[in-house]
């Protein structure tokens, strides 16, 4: 019995293996089974071996080229690019996970911002910004990882068929200075071009609509190619996942009455261009 408690205790201070860890620990194997030391692990992969021992201890998380090269050069056939897409995609929350890694199944995309433009519409920059103010205890490093998983995800809206996306956007998300003019210059120019896609269609409620049943989170609907639709309510770094037809119903009907009091797309676009011209001053 002091046997198993012990045993318990044990597996209750040893953290969750992580896909972070995972990585770690099997570079760590994979060098130690070829008889290789810390200096010649960074030999073989043209990197200093301090480097390597900062991945194995977790500190530093490879570079898309360094998983590559390490593929390459220990012939583990894409073991280390995909533990590293697993490490990324680890960053976001379990909730939001579960519905971003059917998006890519999605034909039709909705979705409602109020107080800061959607990942899927951000620029490098915006979302930098963004990630900083909202997650200041995280390195530089971390939010790169996080900037760069955002920017993937785009990647459904320029693929040789991509899914209808169709954005509500409260005027906030226009006003809010988010990393400073020069920012937001930048990414408003960029969202005004996107309106001249043919996949992309954005409308902006403007204050003078007044409430609406949207106001103070954000919202995510998507119609699969296979599959019951699914939704995504966000507010605060939290997110709900909505699996329930009934629940996907009534995020479907209060974004049809927002988007009754969204301005036109041309007139939209005017008023994005607006803003862009006033940040510009």
């Amino acid at each position: 019995m002091g046997g198993a408690r012990e045993m318990d205790a044990r597996h209750k201070d040893t953290p969750p293996l992580t896909p972070d860890r995972l990585l770690a620990r099997r570079l760590r194997e994979h060098r130690e089974a070829r008889g290789l030391s810390l200096r010649g692990m960074g030999d073989l992969i043209g990197y200093p071996h301090s480097y390597v021992s900062r991945m194995e201890t977790g500190k530093q998380r490879p570079s898309d080229a360094v998983a590559e090269r390490l593929d390459r050069e220990l012939g583990t056939s894409g073991e280390f690019v995909s533990l590293l897409e697993m490490a990324r995609a680890h960053l976001i929350e379990a909730g939001v996970r579960m519905v971003l890694s059917r998006e890519t199944e999605a034909v039709r995309i909705q979705g409602f911002a109020s107080s800061v433009l959607p990942g899927l519409l951000q620029t490098e920059r915006y979302a930098r910004a963004l990630l900083r103010a909202g997650i200041p205890g995280e390195t530089e490093e971390e939010i790169e990882e996080r900037v760069a998983v955002r920017m993937r995800r785009q990647e459904i809206l320029a693929r040789e068929k991509p899914p209808l996306y169709q954005v509500l956007l409260d005027e906030a998300t226009l006003a809010r200075p988010v990393g400073g003019p020069h920012v937001m210059c930048e990414q408003l120019a960029r969202l005004a071009d996107r309106q001249e896609e043919k996949n992309i269609s954005i409308q902006v409620i403007p204050f003078l609509a007044g409430s609406h049943g949207m106001m103070g989170g954000s919202l995510l609907m998507m119609d699969l190619e296979t599959g019951s639709p699914m939704a995504l309510v966000e507010s605060f770094r939290t997110g709900v996942p909505i699996e329930s037809r009934w629940e996907y119903v009534e995020c479907a009907e209060v974004f049809v009455a927002a988007r009754a009091m969204a301005l036109s797309e041309k007139d939209s676009t005017d008023l994005i261009r607006r803003y862009e011209k006033e940040f510009a001053e």
